[in-house]
């Protein structure tokens, strides 16, 4: 699916994709590379742990000699991951015209364990990467893009008291302190089996963390307006082995609709929120 308006983009427009292991995370590196960008493709595993398409993806960029695709492990909940990655970033591109930011971590209600993680890989992680990425990305000369690649499941609408759908709907005063308190009320909850009945019924801890990853995006559009466009995006339900391959989309149509909202042209929108490819409410 081709980006509305004019290609601003050329080999030499970075592209920074996080998730690139597997499923969409690895189709929006192979589009963007078969746009010609230079595509920086990053996962938690080192080159030689990582899945079998995407060492194949790797492979066949090395044989046909096609130095536009380039990878690097990063973990995004390790800070000393994220700092070695800043580093390599200054020495090897100098500057990001766009961050694709997908890293996935599970979490239902029955485990405040796997609750926390969820929390810290979905928001925490997403949100430490790409400030630690602000300077790079303000160097664009394209206007940089950012897309959080959210969820359905991150809609205001399953968040069961009206009180903290207003908190992160909200424009004006919205603050990450805000989003933080959310975050942690939830996680307080949680832990004492108490007063759930505030929070989306299904994955909760999923929900609440793509909900406030939206809000961030929201808030992160206002700070970087006239700097760079942040969009939310949900791909659809696609067959990845994160949904055990239930969905109606393939991989390859649900990472067109983030390549879509990654390659916006300069008159595209920020601070939206795209269920596939509609415009939608938060």
């Amino acid at each position: 699916m081709e980006a509305k308006g004019s290609e601003w983009w050329s080999g030499e427009t970075v592209a920074v994709v996080t998730g690139g292991n597997r499923g969409i995370g690895l189709e929006v590196c192979r589009q963007l590379a078969d746009k010609g960008l230079t595509v920086i493709m990053t996962a938690r595993q080192p080159q030689e742990q990582l899945s079998v398409p995407a060492q194949q993806f790797l492979q066949e960029a090395a044989e046909a000699k096609r130095k536009n695709v380039i990878f690097h492990t990063l973990d995004i909940t390790q800070q000393q991951s994220v700092l070695d990655f800043v580093d390599w970033l200054k020495l090897r591109v100098g500057l990001v015209d766009i961050l694709s930011n997908f890293d996935y971590g599970g979490g239902t209600r029955e485990s405040y364990e796997s609750a926390k993680e969820c929390i810290d890989t979905n928001y925490y992680g997403t949100v430490k990467l790409t400030e630690a990425l602000l300077p790079f990305l303000r160097l664009s000369p394209h206007n940089a893009r950012i897309v959080m690649v959210s969820s359905i499941a991150g809609l205001l609408c399953y968040v069961r008291d009206e009180g903290l759908r207003k908190q992160l709907s909200e424009t004006e005063g919205l603050t990450e302190q805000k989003i933080d308190g959310v975050l942690n009320l939830f996680l307080e909850d949680l832990k004492s089996e108490k007063a759930m009945e505030k929070w989306p019924l299904k994955l909760p801890a999923y929900s609440i963390s793509k909900a406030s990853l939206n809000a961030y995006g929201r808030l992160l559009a206002l700070q970087l307006n006239g700097v760079a466009y942040v969009n939310s995006v949900h791909p659809g339900a696609v067959k990845t082995n994160m949904t055990d391959s239930t969905g109606n989309l393939s991989p390859i149509e649900g990472a067109e609709n983030v390549v879509r909202v990654a390659l916006f042209s300069v008159d595209g929108p920020s601070g939206h929120n795209f269920m596939e490819c509609e415009d939608s409410q938060f």
